[in-house]
C-alpha cells in the first residue's frame, strides 16, 4: 500500500509565494525520522536535516523532486493548472449570439412583452402556382368535399378562406417534452383589400406566408403567443400529419411554457386524405412525393428531412446562418404544397388524374355520399382509370342497389385481373341476384377472399342449391311446378327474370 510519505513526495513543492520552505522541510524530516525511539521525540530533527533545511526566501522555488521510479521531475499542481489553461485557451472562440435579423436569413425582429420575436412574412402573387396547381384554387375549395374526403363532418361548416396552414420543423421526431419546434411556417388567405404588391401594383388576392424562428432555446414564449393569435383568427387548421405530430407537440410546448393552450379547431390532416386518394397509384405518400407526382413540381437543392436537426444544431453552436437558409426554404415549400393540395382535393373532378379520381370515389362511398361517388367513378372510368376505376364503380353501384351495373363492372374486372375478392362479389351476385347457382359455385371453386371455413360453407350451400335445381328440372312440368322453386320460393318461368333481393336477407336465410 502506498504510504502518505510517497504521495506527498509526488505532489512536489508548492510555489515560494504560497509557503515557506522551512515548514515543509521540517515536516519532511519528521516523516523520514519516524516515531520517537529511546526518548528522542519526533520534534527533534537530526542535525543533517536541520542544516539542509533552506531558510524562507522570495527566490523562485527549486525544481520539483524527481520520481523515484523514472528519475523525471514531476510537475507541480500549479504547473498542471497552467497547462490546462493553455489547452483551453487554444479551443474555439466563444460563439457569438446569432441575430437572424441582421444576417442572411429573411427575418426581422419584433419586440414583444415575452421577448424578441423573429418573424418573416411574404405574400404570394395571385397567379402563384406549385407545379401545375394554382394556389388561389384553395380559396374556392368546397368544404363539404374536404369533409367527405377526410371523413370528418366537422369540416363541412368551416370557411376555407379562413383556414390556417401550419407546418413545423423540430429538434427531433420523437415528440415529448424534449422536442422543440424551432421553425413554424404559417399561411392564410388574405383578400388584399388594404395592401399593395411588393412593386406597388394594385392589391389582389393571395396567400400570406409567415415563418417564426426560435433563435435559441428558451425564447419560445413570443412564438407561441403569435401562433395563438393566428389560431384565434382561423376557422380550421390544415396540416400534413399534424394530428399525430405537430399539434400534440405544440400543445406540449404551451404546457411547458405555462401558457394557455391554443383553441381546438376543426383539423384537416392531408396525410389521411392523400393515403386514401393516391394509395393505388403512389407507393410513397410523403409531402415531397405528392409535390412531385401530383402537383408536378421538383424541388432542386432541397434539404433532406433527416438533415434538418443537424442544420439547426450547427446554427446554435456556431451562429452560422447559412446552415438554416435551406431549412427555411424547405419549410416554406411544405406549407405552399399543402395550399395547392387543398385546391386539388376541394374540386377533385376537374383536377385529379383518373386513378386518383377512383380513390376519391371510394372514399366518398365510405362517407355515404353515393351520388357524388358515382359521379367521380364514372369520370374515372371514362378517363381510363382501368381496373381501379371499375372496381370503385362496381362497389358504389352495389352500395346503391344497382346490381346490374355492379355485375357488369365485376365481370369486366374479372376478365382483366385475377382477384379473389372480385370473384367473391360475383359469386354473391350470381347466387342472390341472378340466382345462377352453378355459375356462383364455379366462381367459388376458383377461390374467394374468404377464410377457408367460410369458403367451405359457401361451396356446400351452393352445391345443395345446384342439386335441388337439377332435381326439380328432372321432374315432369306439373310436379316441378307443384314442388316449387328452390328454397321454398314459388316456381317461375325460365324467361321471367329473377327479382332482385337484398343480399343481406338472402345471406341470412342461407347461412
Amino acid at each position: 500500500m502506498t504510504s502518505f510519505k510517497s504521495k506527498l513526495a509526488r505532489l512536489g513543492p508548492l510555489p515560494a509565494e504560497r509557503r515557506g520552505a522551512a515548514p515543509l522541510a521540517v515536516a519532511q524530516a519528521s516523516l523520514d525520522r519516524g516515531p520517537a525511539v529511546d526518548g528522542v521525540g519526533p520534534s527533534e530533527a537530526p542535525p543533517a536535516l536541520a542544516a539542509a533545511a533552506p531558510a524562507p526566501t522570495d527566490a523562485a522555488p527549486a525544481a520539483a523532486p524527481a520520481s523515484p521510479s523514472t528519475g523525471v521531475a514531476r510537475p507541480s499542481l500549479d504547473d498542471l493548472r497552467e497547462r490546462i489553461s493553455r489547452i483551453v485557451a487554444r479551443g474555439a472562440p466563444p460563439t457569438p449570439r446569432a441575430d437572424p435579423a441582421r444576417g442572411e436569413l429573411p427575418f426581422h425582429v419584433e419586440q414583444t412583452p415575452g421577448g424578441p420575436l423573429y418573424a418573416s412574412r411574404t405574400r404570394s402573387l395571385a397567379a402563384a402556382r406549385v407545379g401545375r396547381a394554382p394556389l388561389v384554387a384553395a380559396r374556392d375549395a368546397d368544404p363539404a368535399m374536404l369533409a367527405l374526403l377526410s371523413l370528418d363532418p366537422a369540416l363541412a361548416g368551416c370557411d376555407v378562406r379562413r383556414a390556417l396552414f401550419l407546418d413545423t420543423e423540430t429538434t427531433g421526431l420523437a415528440g415529448g417534452t424534449g422536442t422543440v419546434p424551432f421553425l413554424i411556417g404559417l399561411a392564410w388567405f388574405d383578400p388584399g383589400a388594404d395592401s399593395a404588391g411588393p412593386l406597388g401594383e394594385p392589391p389582389s388576392d393571395g396567400f400570406v406566408m409567415e415563418q417564426l424562428l426560435l433563435r435559441r432555446l428558451g425564447e419560445e414564449e413570443p412564438i407561441l403567443r403569435r401562433l395563438a393569435e393566428r389560431l384565434a383568427d382561423a376557422s380550421m387548421i390544415v396540416t400534413y400529419n399534424g394530428k399525430a405530430f405537430d399539434m400534440p407537440l405544440l400543445r406540449t410546448r404551451y404546457v411547458m411554457n405555462r401558457l394557455p393552450p391554443p383553441p381546438e379547431l376543426p383539423h384537416l390532416d392531408l396525410v389521411h386524405v392523400a393515403r386514401r386518394i393516391h394509395k393505388a397509384r403512389l407507393k410513397s405518400r410523403t409531402l415531397i412525393a405528392l409535390e412531385h407526382d401530383v402537383l408536378g413540381r421538383v424541388r432542386v437543392g432541397d434539404v433532406p428531412g433527416g438533415e434538418i436537426v443537424a442544420c439547426y444544431a450547427h446554427f446554435l453552436r456556431t451562429g452560422d446562418e447559412e446552415a438554416l437558409l435551406g431549412v427555411v426554404e424547405h419549410n416554406a415549400a411544405d406549407v405552399l404544397a399543402m395550399v395547392a393540395l387543398v385546391g386539388l382535393y376541394g374540386e377533385p373532378l376537374g383536377s385529379l388524374a383518373a386513378g386518383d379520381l377512383a380513390g376519391a370515389a371510394a372514399t366518398l362511398r365510405r362517407a355515404g355520399a353515393l351520388e357524388r361517388a358515382a359521379e367521380l367513378a364514372d369520370a374515372a372510368v371514362e378517363r381510363g382509370g382501368g381496373a381501379v376505376a371499375r372496381r370503385a364503380r362496381g362497389d358504389i353501384a352495389k352500395a346503391r342497389g344497382d346490381k346490374a351495373r355492379a355485375l357488369a363492372d365485376y365481370e369486366a374486372l374479372a376478365a382483366e385481373i385475377d382477384d379473389p375478392s372480385v370473384r367473391l362479389e360475383l359469386a354473391k351476385l350470381y347466387e342472390h341476384h341472378v340466382r345462377s347457382f352453378a355459375r356462383a359455385l364455379e366462381l367459388a371453386d376458383q377461390g374467394t377472399a374468404e377464410p377457408e371455413p367460410a369458403q367451405a360453407r359457401r361451396r356446400a350451400r351452393l352445391q345443395r342449391k345446384v342439386d335441388r335445381s337439377a332435381a326439380a328440372l328432372a321432374l315432369p312440368f306439373g310436379q316441378a311446378a307443384g314442388a316449387g322453386a328452390v328454397d321454398g320460393a314459388p316456381a317461375r318461368p325460365c324467361s321471367e327474370p329473377a327479382a332482385p333481393q337484398r343480399e343481406g336477407d338472402a345471406r341470412g336465410r342461407e347461412e
